[in-house]
């Protein structure tokens, strides 16, 4: 977590971070560098930081973040083509407002910052036996000056000081004051808790019941604990309608099936019809058969449906989206996994550059290179869905 907190301490200080190349001159463009300085602190340039991307398990570059700061003037199109121009890794629309309230200190900490709990639970002890070092010597060094003041008087009535040698009580003052101790919080332990809320479960038992011990059915549904079907655990993937898309109900189980795509324009050509729906299976690497469905309309979708979208293929219209519970690309990116199939001889350009969309590069003509591609597809779904929709099975 180093380089993220002192990325934090100079962008909140206003301090310029110092950028050099392989020869270790000052370079000013983060992309033309191969190391980072604060000071005598040094980092490579895309050494992973401790925040996390919230559509991934994965973390930001030390680059990425340094780019976003010298770049957070811009509107999203202008950042998009900038990093794009500079073959940096861009933040995702979800995450720049939290990258930049944690890095200018609007805020403490953010859920996507992963802790190193045994670090710091590690660290909260040495200052808690610090401190209670610290508290017991000053407790015996009271404890000896109140005893040597302490005053006698004789039998001649003469006071005099009294004069005693402390004997060694250090280990037994370390326990008295170890009873005052407090234990130290980390958000590993705050997370765990230590309340009993057995309480909860009798008070909604005691709703649930009337008072002859039967069920109240008047309770709504919403109070009980609806278990998922079969069905609604089965991952969505929706595919355009336009005939002219790369993928469309006519080619889509070919590829993600057999790793082999097909032009549906040449499949409609020789007179296969399209269906309503595709199941597409798929034999994960430790041999578990998944099933998903894929269809190109959400006209008669319920919400139960909407909640098992994992996945959206896009064509680059925005028009796609019409009537969508979300049309805008923004709100609906946020809440599935875009991709965004192309040619791997062509660049993003249009709308969907600016979309939180990942590139699915195909090749013209080599269909040796789907395998890859479609290998590739599946790795990033399954984190996807293992960090959003991690109820479906997949």
């Amino acid at each position: 977590m180093q380089s993220l907190q002192f990325l934090r301490e100079y962008t909140c200080n206003n301090k310029p971070v110092s950028l050099k190349d392989s020869d270790g001159n000052i370079v000013t463009n983060i992309a033309d560098a191969v190391s980072v300085s604060f000071d005598d602190h040094s980092f490579p340039r895309e050494i992973p930081t401790n925040f996390r991307k919230s559509d991934s398990t994965d973390t930001y570059t030390l680059d990425t973040l340094i780019f976003l700061v010298q770049n957070a003037h811009l509107d999203n199109s202008a950042y998009f083509k900038e990093c794009r121009s500079r073959n940096i890794e861009h933040v995702s629309i979800i995450d720049k407002k939290k990258v930049m309230d944690y890095l200018t200190g609007k805020v403490e900490t953010q859920p996507n910052i992963v802790v190193d709990n045994e670090k710091e639970s590690a660290a909260d002890q040495s200052i808690t036996g610090k401190r209670a070092r610290e508290d017991a010597s000053k407790s015996a060094g009271t404890s000896a000056s109140s005893k040597a003041k302490g005053k006698e008087i004789t039998d001649t009535g003469v006071a005099k000081k009294r004069v005693r040698v402390l004997d060694d009580k250090s280990e037994e003052i370390v326990k008295k004051e170890r009873t005052r101790e407090i234990a130290s919080q980390t958000p590993a332990s705050l997370m765990r808790g230590s309340k009993d809320f057995n309480y909860a479960i009798v008070m909604v038992q005691t709703i649930m019941q009337g008072k002859d011990g039967r069920l109240n059915t008047a309770q709504p549904k919403s109070a009980t604990k609806q278990k998922l079907s079969s069905k609604d655990k089965i991952p969505l993937i929706i595919v355009p309608a336009a005939p002219t898309a790369k993928f469309t109900l006519f080619n889509i189980k070919e590829f993600l099936e057999d790793s082999n795509f097909v032009d549906s324009q040449h499949l409609r050509a020789q007179g296969m019809k399209k269906p309503d729906r595709v199941t597409v299976e798929r034999r994960r690497r430790d041999g578990q058969l998944v099933v998903y469905h894929v269809v190109d309309s959400v006209a008669h979708f319920r919400q139960s449906d909407w909640d098992r979208v994992c996945c959206v293929f896009t064509g680059g219209q925005a028009w796609q989206f019409k009537g969508w519970k979300y049309e805008k690309p923004v709100d609906l990116f946020s809440h599935v996994k875009g991709v965004f199939p192309k040619w791997s001889d062509e660049k993003v350009s249009g709308p969907v550059a600016d979309w939180a969309v990942t590139p699915i590069n195909i090749h013209r003509h080599k269909r040796h290179h789907d395998k890859a591609c479609v290998s590739q597809f599946w790795d990033t779904l399954d984190k996807y869905n293992q960090a959003n929709k991690s109820f479906l099975n997949f």
